[in-house]
């Protein structure tokens, strides 16, 4: 169990870290960056009703700036980075926007951590889709993968 940790999720709003944050909020200080101003609305307004408080920044991860402001405020011990693109069909009609998302702002969320010397532990959520991947969404994902993985912060 994770226990007592100042926790960044990355797409914290999203299907998958939205479920990080519920699991972990009952044990951990949670800090949510996500892009998407309703469902961090959503999820803010939702744990409050539960009697829990999470920070969180609408923010893109491509940004400097955002970055460079959650890290140096909140010193994550630990990134959960659950931030992508996820879906095969649009990625195929705008792979660029797949390549800057998943590929771009996975090094650059790794980088910032690295730069802060603020974390145990960088856990990057990733997809089946990557094995043999014949997609641009899957290609994306095996490329910040092998960023991840090459740091040796996984």
């Amino acid at each position: 169990m994770i226990s007592g940790k100042r926790i960044l999720i990355t797409g914290g709003a999203g299907s998958i870290g939205s479920e990080l944050v519920r699991k972990l909020i009952t044990h951990n200080k949670i800090f949510v960056l996500d892009n998407n101003e309703t469902a961090t609305f959503d999820l803010v307004e939702e744990l409050k009703q539960k009697g829990f408080w999470i920070d969180y920044h609408i923010g893109s991860i491509l940004d400097d700036d955002t970055l460079h402001d959650v890290f140096s405020d909140f010193k994550p011990q630990l990134v959960f980075h659950a931030a992508a693109l996820k879906h095969v069909t649009p990625g195929e009609k705008m792979p660029l926007e797949y390549v800057n998302t998943n590929v771009v702002g996975t090094y650059k969320v790794l980088d910032r951590a690295r730069r802060w010397e603020c974390m145990e532990r960088f856990v990057f959520i990733s997809t089946d889709k990557v094995v043999n991947s014949s997609c641009v969404m899957g290609m994306t994902k095996r490329l910040a993968e092998t960023i991840v993985v090459n740091a040796g912060h996984v």
